[in-house]
């Protein structure tokens, strides 16, 4: 059987990662040494230019909002910026993953039939339109089946198998959420400790003003001025935190969608491709 006439698939130039000599994650999760890196990087660009502007007007505002009120809204930043980077290095991981799809490795002559006999055949076919074949999920579930067939006795035994790694790999893909599940959770749990530390604040420079109430009006004035500097920080933070989770779980809910579509679609292609073809030989049981 000859290898079926489709493009050579490199996971080293498609993968978003292994193409820049980073830490490759499995499947389409990326790497946590890559997302920590790109972090700093990230991190770093933002507050190089809020800092850079920071004598102008409107860079003031943006390096108060950046570094101010109990430097509070810094963890926030920094983890938003994790999550943007982890989401959208899965994106693009999600779409490398989806080329190994369009490998044709099974001939398309009708009279063909799938067999232990020829699976091996098959297999040699994966591996020769993918260097890295088993770093593509739609590939190694079809290598995985394939290597079993002489063990296999019958037809629903294939789909049982196939159906049992689709599983494993959607295990695999939802616990690679769990670090940004965490983020997501603990951003806004910042903003409210803001609140808490802001309206401390308040309450204190509040009870400063009542006890000089005695005093000339100047003198309270400038009390009143603290407690608001306190109110800032309760109420800034928390929109800042609540603000950035907002726009990361929007965006979580797309690449999340991209990630069941995939799956959907190599479960669909693995029947098309595989289940479909197979002549078991063996007597059923």
């Amino acid at each position: 059987m000859s290898s079926a006439q489709s493009p050579l698939v490199r996971f080293q130039k498609l993968d978003p990662e292994a193409r820049f000599g980073l830490p490759s994650g499995p499947n389409t999760t990326p790497s946590a040494t890559t997302c920590l890196l790109l972090t700093v990087l990230g991190s770093g660009a933002s507050y190089g230019i809020a800092y850079a502007i920071r004598e102008h007007e409107v860079g003031a505002v943006v390096w108060e909002y950046m570094t101010g009120f109990g430097r509070i809204p810094i963890p926030i930043i920094v983890l938003s910026i994790w999550c943007l980077v982890f989401l959208s290095v899965k994106a693009l991981k999600i779409r490398s993953q989806r080329r190994a799809l369009a490998i044709d490795f099974v001939p398309q002559d009708t009279s063909f039939s799938l067999t232990a006999g020829t699976a091996d055949a098959v297999v040699d076919a994966i591996d020769r339109a993918a260097d890295e074949p088993m770093r593509f999920l739609f590939l190694a579930r079809c290598r995985a089946v394939l290597r079993m067939m002489r063990n296999l006795g019958r037809v629903s035994d294939v789909d049982d198998v196939l159906a049992s790694r689709g599983e494993a790999d959607e295990s695999t893909v939802d616990s690679g959420y769990t670090v940004l599940r965490g983020f997501i959770w603990a951003i806004p749990v910042l903003g409210f400790i803001g609140t808490v530390v802001g309206l401390t604040q308040a309450m204190g420079r509040f009870g400063e003003a009542l006890r000089s109430a005695g005093k000339d009006v100047e003198a309270i004035t400038q009390q009143l001025t603290g407690v608001l500097a306190g109110l800032d920080t309760a109420f800034i933070t928390t929109a800042e935190a609540l603000i950035a989770v907002i726009f990361i779980h929007l965006f979580q809910t797309a690449v999340r969608r991209a990630d069941e579509r995939l799956l959907d679609d190599i479960r669909a292609a693995c029947a098309d491709s595989i289940v479909s073809r197979v002549r078991i030989q063996r007597t059923e049981a």
